[in-house]
């Protein structure tokens, strides 16, 4: 994808916790050692009072394809944990960003967004906003 802002992992954990666009978040990570990159888009559903965190990953550009959906460290698709190397890539960073652990994270990749609110998906126009990937009223929900 182009036009790309580095970002904190940390936006991440609003991504898991908060997106409430229907389309998804959409954001790149690319291993600071290798330069591989992945596309992720991840949306949210409520189901009977629990949410649900859905994984896909860019097979061509924006065209993406369900991994499965996010809970404890992996990633489940019909039952069973999801074993593709794209799978474990993002259900290692997920499991870390909800330890907290971004430091560590953003020391071995870089988290890249499009321009839009990683949480409600409107187009950021402010700078801060921007370097962040959440516009002010998302960021405000923290």
């Amino acid at each position: 994808m182009t036009n790309q802002t580095t970002i904190s992992s940390e936006a991440l954990l609003n991504v898991i916790t908060k997106e409430k666009n229907n389309k998804g978040a959409i954001f790149t990570i690319q291993s600071k050692k290798t330069g591989k990159d992945f596309t992720y888009r991840i949306a949210r559903s409520e189901f009977k009072g629990k949410w649900y965190t859905h994984v896909s990953v860019e097979k061509g550009y924006l065209n993406f394809s369900r991994l499965g959906t996010y809970f404890n460290g992996n990633l489940f698709h019909k039952g069973g944990i999801v074993n593709t190397p794209t799978a474990t890539a993002i259900a290692f960073i997920l499991d870390f960003v909800e330890k907290g652990k971004f430091e560590w994270l953003d020391l071995q990749m870089n988290v890249m967004h499009t321009g839009s609110c990683l949480v409600c998906g409107r187009t950021l126009t402010d700078a801060n906003s921007i370097k962040v990937g959440l516009g002010p009223t998302c960021a405000s929900f923290n």
